[in-house]
């Protein structure tokens, strides 16, 4: 059926009359597309009752729309990871190409901030205590500030929440205010031990809930490469 200009301006092209001859000759359409009959309603003559087929097409219809939304959501969970994945890598390479302690935390920062979307970072390690350029990296194991953070250096697991003030304080400083989320990551490998903190003005950004899978693996990756670069600082002191 071949349409004029009026025709296809139109947003109410064909009558019930003309579906329906249409229909007529072309009795395999719904073969040849099964899909449309998904979301259609064919009442049964039974009154005001309801038939049992239509209540069962209504049933597979609404498993139908909730299995497409989980799919959905498998696929969104599927990208973020891929995502996820990548970013990871990233970080990775750029904590082997780090040829100093000084370069691997400027590299660690600037991923975290460009690509993980962080907006604060702290990192604080207790042991071994080193002379570095980098201010407030190493503190005593007898500061009293780290009785805040007793609990996750025990677990050796990272934690997500919403950070106390002093915890805020001596993690981020001045910028303390704001942060209203933060990712506590324990770095302890062969005799390291300190905190990597990753905080964010959103304060749904870092939930407890969330897993820390990729946490952990950052937390083994990071202190594995400071313990590496520490010991060739050791062993080349010039």
């Amino acid at each position: 059926m071949k349409l004029n200009n009026a025709q296809k301006a139109s947003p109410e092209v064909f009558s019930a009359s003309d579906i329906e001859a249409w229909l007529s000759r072309h009795p395999d359409f719904f073969q040849r597309h099964p899909d449309c009959l998904e979301n259609l309603k064919l009442p049964h003559a039974c009154g005001d009752a309801v038939s049992l087929i239509t209540r069962q097409i209504e049933l597979l219809r609404e498993k139908n729309r909730k299995l497409h939304t989980q799919l959905n959501d498998i696929l969104q969970i599927a990208r973020d990871n891929d995502t996820l994945l990548r970013r990871f890598h990233q970080l990775t390479i750029a904590m082997l190409d780090a040829s100093s302690l000084d370069d691997a935390l400027a590299a660690l920062r600037w991923l975290l901030h460009d690509c993980f979307q962080a907006d604060f970072v702290a990192v604080r390690l207790i042991h071994p205590l080193i002379d570095c350029s980098v201010g407030n990296l190493c503190i005593s194991h007898d500061c009293p500030q780290l009785s805040h953070f007793k609990q996750i250096l025990e677990a050796g697991k990272p934690e997500c929440g919403i950070p106390s003030l002093e915890q805020a304080t001596f993690l981020f400083g001045a910028e303390s205010i704001e942060a209203q989320s933060y990712a506590l990551v324990p770095l302890q490998h062969a005799g390291l031990k300190g905190i990597l903190a990753i905080g964010s003005r959103d304060p749904e950004r870092f939930e407890p809930g969330m897993g820390n899978l990729f946490l952990s693996q950052m937390s083994d990756v990071v202190a594995a490469r400071f313990v590496s670069l520490l010991e060739t600082n050791v062993q080349n002191p010039g």
